[in-house]
């Protein structure tokens, strides 16, 4: 997530922040809202139905990047059309932060217990936006091409998550989002939607071990 623009999708610049329209940032805003149906879900059913739904999403998703990739000059113009407003500068050679965040849900849901699972994910869906919306429309502190109010949100937002997911020791939870906010405010090269859901999943689950 990039506080200074909003936008998330790993490590771009202020500089190319400009280059996508606030109808592209809103889309892509609700387009990872809509991601927190995967955890909400995810507690109310198991793996084997789970799975088979954001593994087809995550085909979609793949294929839409695929044809971007590699399509002939029509494909490339109809997903144009359907998601090009809300592709970056640094996403048109690169899959999208959607198709990351569905494959870290999956690898959290294969990996994990089933509450830290639902944390993880819902800590990079919930901080992410949190962050991104307060990042820019009130941050001043930058660092890099994220701000401090940014992260700030991003910390208070999954602890209020945590305060709302029952199962595990609320320390754990905590524990869970402070190491989210900061594996998202250090993440350079790799996708914060893949990195953050892994890495604070990955601490929880030791964590309760």
């Amino acid at each position: 997530m990039e506080h200074f623009d909003g936008i998330s999708g790993g490590a771009s610049t202020p500089a190319d922040s400009k280059n996508i329209p606030l109808k592209g940032e809103i889309l892509r805003k609700l387009t990872h809202i809509g991601g927190l149906s995967i955890p909400i879900l995810y507690y109310f059913v198991g793996k084997r139905v789970i799975l088979p739904l954001v593994g087809g999403v995550f085909l979609i998703s793949v294929t839409i990047d695929l044809i971007r990739f590699f399509g002939n000059e029509k494909s490339k113009n109809v997903t144009g059309r359907v998601v090009g407003i809300m592709i970056r500068p640094h996403e048109k050679e690169n899959f999208t932060g959607a198709t990351y965040i569905l494959s870290s849900s999956i690898i959290s849901i294969l990996l994990f217990d089933k509450i830290i699972a639902i944390l993880a994910i819902a800590y990079i869906v919930v901080g992410d936006t949190a962050g991104a919306i307060v990042g820019r429309l009130w941050g001043k502190m930058r660092f890099r091409n994220k701000t401090l109010e940014g992260s700030l949100s991003f910390f208070l937002s999954c602890c209020l998550v945590a305060l709302i997911v029952p199962g595990i020791p609320i320390w754990i939870k905590l524990t869970g989002a402070f190491a989210a906010a900061v594996v998202e405010a250090l993440t350079f090269y790799l996708d914060d939607n893949l990195t953050v859901p892994l890495l604070s999943g990955a601490l929880m689950q030791l964590l309760m071990a």
